[in-house]
């Protein structure tokens, strides 16, 4: 026969709370949520949701939105393997290749002096 050792504490009502807690699934009313959807808010360019084709954007907003898309991708790093995630990832991808192709062109355009 072999011996066995066995130590365990049992919780109080108070550390069944706080071990508990920060998992408990609070659905679309988690601060958690709450706060992250803020952030992604207050980070995005408020001019941003409202262009169009017809406007012109200069090297500053290009900045803007870099900006924007990089504190968005320091996020989105964190979250696990998956498809929202690489899709997020892809859109920002693509977002920073139209932001690098348009600078670019501006600065290229800022050197000869003229536009088009």
């Amino acid at each position: 026969m072999t011996r066995r050792i066995s130590q365990s504490i049992t919780p109080t009502v108070e550390d069944v709370a706080a071990l508990r807690g920060p998992f408990i699934s609070k659905g679309a009313n988690d601060p958690v949520i709450k706060a992250l959807r803020e952030y992604f808010k207050q980070t995005s360019p408020v001019w941003l949701a409202k262009l169009d084709e017809k406007q012109e954007l200069t090297r500053e907003r290009l900045a803007e939105i870099r900006d924007a898309a990089a504190k968005r991708r320091a996020v989105i790093e964190a979250l696990p393997d998956g498809k929202a995630r690489d899709k997020a990832l892809a859109d920002l991808a693509q977002t920073d290749a139209v932001v690098e192709e348009m600078d670019t062109a501006l600065a290229g355009a800022g050197a000869f002096g003229g536009s088009n």
